[in-house]
C-alpha cells in the first residue's frame, strides 16, 4: 500500500466460499451423530443436505395456558411425534475470510490479523444445561423469565417441562464472527550492545477481540471435533483465551 524509506504498509487479503452437499449414503437413509444424553442426536447426515446439518424439532412457541413449547406440526397429524423433525441449521459458514497488516516506521513494526466467518450456525448445546431446568444444576438468568402463571407471554417455558426435552431450533444461534486474532508490536535494536547484532523486543495479543450476536463464550467452536463431519456445536467448549506475550530476541 504504501512504501518509502521509513513507512512501509503492507495488506493481505483472502476470502473462501465453500459449499458441501452429501450426494449419497450407502446402505442406510441417514446417519445421526452428535448425541446428547436424554436428547437425542443432533445431525443428520443425509443425502441432498449439506454436511453436519442440524436435525430437529422448529419451536412456534410457548402455549400461555400450559407453559409448555408449541412445535410446528410439520406432518399435519394433529400431533406432536418424529414425523415433525426437519433439519434446524446449517453450520457451514457462507463465506470466510483473513485479513493481515504489517506496518513498519523505522525500526518499529506491527503486524494485524483478522479472521472472520459468516452466515454460519451455532448449536448452543451449553444452554441445555443452563436453562432447562430439569434438574439439580445451576440455571442462567435466562430462566427468570419462564412461564409461571396461566395466560403469561413469554418465550421460556415452565420448569420442568417434559416438552423442552428435545432437540430444537430453540438454541440455534448466528456464529457469524469478525475476530482480531492476533495483533504484534516490536523493535528492533540494531547493534545494541557489543557481541550482539541485533536485539527486537516484541509484544502479541492474540484473540483480543471478537464482534459477534452469539450469546456463547466464543463463535469457533467445536465440542465433536472428534466426530467427522460434525461442527459448529457448543456443548461447554472451552473457548480460545486471550493471550499476551512479550519476547526478547537477539542475534550475536
Amino acid at each position: 500500500n504504501i512504501k518509502n524509506d521509513n513507512f512501509t504498509w503492507n495488506t493481505n487479503f483472502n476470502i473462501s466460499f465453500n459449499k458441501s452437499n452429501i450426494n449419497e449414503i450407502a446402505w442406510m437413509p441417514n446417519i445421526d451423530r452428535a448425541g446428547i444424553e436424554g436428547m437425542g442426536n443432533l445431525v443428520r447426515f443425509t443425502a441432498g443436505t449439506p454436511i453436519g446439518s442440524f436435525y430437529g424439532y422448529q419451536m412456534q412457541g410457548v402455549d400461555a395456558q400450559t407453559g409448555d413449547i408449541i412445535y410446528k406440526d410439520l406432518d399435519n397429524s394433529g400431533t406432536f411425534n418424529t414425523a415433525d423433525r426437519t433439519f434446524i441449521g446449517d453450520p457451514n459458514p457462507d463465506y470466510t475470510f483473513g485479513f493481515s497488516n504489517n506496518l513498519s516506521y523505522k525500526n518499529w513494526y506491527m503486524d494485524v490479523l483478522v479472521t472472520a466467518s459468516q452466515g454460519n450456525d451455532i448449536y448452543n448445546a451449553s444452554r441445555f444445561e443452563l436453562e432447562l431446568m430439569n434438574d439439580f444444576k445451576n440455571q442462567s438468568t435466562a430462566v427468570l423469565d419462564r412461564w409461571t402463571t396461566p395466560g403469561q407471554i413469554t418465550s421460556v417455558p415452565r420448569a420442568n417441562s417434559s416438552s423442552a426435552m428435545v432437540i430444537s431450533d430453540r438454541f440455534i444461534e448466528d456464529g457469524s464472527y469478525v475476530k482480531l486474532k492476533s495483533v504484534t508490536l516490536g523493535y528492533n535494536f540494531a547493534k545494541p550492545f557489543k557481541g550482539v547484532n541485533k536485539l527486537n523486543l516484541y509484544v502479541t495479543g492474540q484473540n483480543l477481540y471478537t464482534w459477534t450476536d452469539y450469546t456463547g463464550f466464543d463463535p469457533e467452536v467445536n465440542a465433536f471435533a472428534n466426530t467427522n463431519g460434525v461442527t459448529g456445536i457448543d456443548y461447554g467448549t472451552y473457548p480460545q483465551v486471550r493471550t499476551l506475550i512479550f519476547g526478547l530476541k537477539a542475534n550475536f
